[in-house]
């Protein structure tokens, strides 16, 4: 639409389209608007007439959006919502001293809080509040200033800087160990229900056949896998980059060489249409340094682990 067309087109009316596209009916959208369903219909039609053609098809008094009227609909949508945050922002009190993070719950519990303390020693006038949720961000409904974790809803208006793509191993107690992986059937394998993929992509990198196992350990999340893993439940693909501590300190081992490449990378993402929060920038400087600093970690203790098995 271009602004000799938008000029013509009162915003009011693009509200009343806005939310007749999102309610579905004009008389949903007149009780949203506090006007009469006649009053929506009205504005629709003067955005109809200015841009020639139809946004909706109508069925005697059932309005039907168009594949257009659709498309519209969801930019404006994403336009409002930029406006009401645009306005918020204005009318705070100018510089944000907080940043508010979406993440998946188990890079949350066994990576981020966990450093959380280093952050508030070189950042103490910023506070950070967590949201958690495993699927793919909507900043269209979310007011975090940011999220860490896989994919958006919509790639538009979206930054994007890759973080990391995690490395996959089975892990589990010393005592679980086997010394050949040809007798894995012998152990459970724990498995997250996000994951699921990631015991048969091991094992065919290893060139292993599925085969019989005692028993699938299939739980909500890898949070929770990896804590049946540390009980000696079982044996579990992990992130070895979210397992490194426990690696490290010997409540977990890696018993088979092989490790492979995540299909998924981590990645930092950042609503583009939004003001920019120096509270968020800090935070983002942040994350990226620690992450150098997990992946070097990460890189170390299997060079090193590589090593061992080289020198046997």
């Amino acid at each position: 639409m271009n602004t000799s067309i938008l000029s013509r087109i009162p915003l009011l009316a693009l509200r009343h389209l806005e939310a007749a596209v999102r309610l579905g009916s004009f008389e949903a959208t007149a009780r949203e608007l506090n006007v009469s369903a006649s009053a929506v219909s009205q504005q629709i039609h003067r955005i109809e007439r200015s841009i020639g053609f139809s946004l909706f098809e109508r069925f005697g008094n059932r309005t039907v959006p168009t594949r257009r009227g659709l498309e519209l609909g969801r930019v404006l949508t994403q336009a409002f919502d930029a406006i009401s945050i645009g306005i918020e922002d204005a009318a705070s009190s100018g510089m944000s001293h907080g940043v508010k993070i979406r993440v998946y719950q188990t890079l949350a519990n066994r990576w981020l809080i966990p450093k959380l303390e280093e952050f508030s020693r070189q950042y103490p006038e910023v506070s950070v509040e967590f949201e958690t949720g495993s699927d793919d961000v909507d900043f269209s409904h979310t007011d975090a200033d940011m999220a860490i974790c896989f994919n958006a809803m919509s790639s538009r208006h979206v930054l994007r800087q890759e973080l990391f793509s995690s490395r996959l191993a089975p892990v589990c107690t010393p005592r679980v160990a086997l010394e050949n992986a040809n007798d894995l059937a012998l152990v459970p394998r724990i498995s997250s229900r996000n994951r699921m993929s990631d015991w048969p992509t091991w094992l065919s990198a290893s060139g292993l056949s599925q085969g019989q196992q005692t028993r699938l350990m299939l739980f909500s999340n890898s949070t929770l896998a990896y804590e049946a893993a540390l009980a000696g439940m079982g044996m579990v693909v992990a992130q070895i980059e979210l397992v490194i501590n426990d690696l490290e300190s010997g409540r977990l081992v890696q018993p088979f060489a092989t490790c492979i490449r995540s299909h998924q990378s981590v990645a930092l993402l950042e609503p583009e249409i939004r003001p920019r929060n120096p509270a968020a920038t800090a935070f983002r400087h942040w994350v990226v340094q620690e992450v150098n600093a997990l992946t070097h970690r990460t890189d170390l203790f299997l060079a090193q682990r590589q090593h061992r098995d080289m020198s046997l």
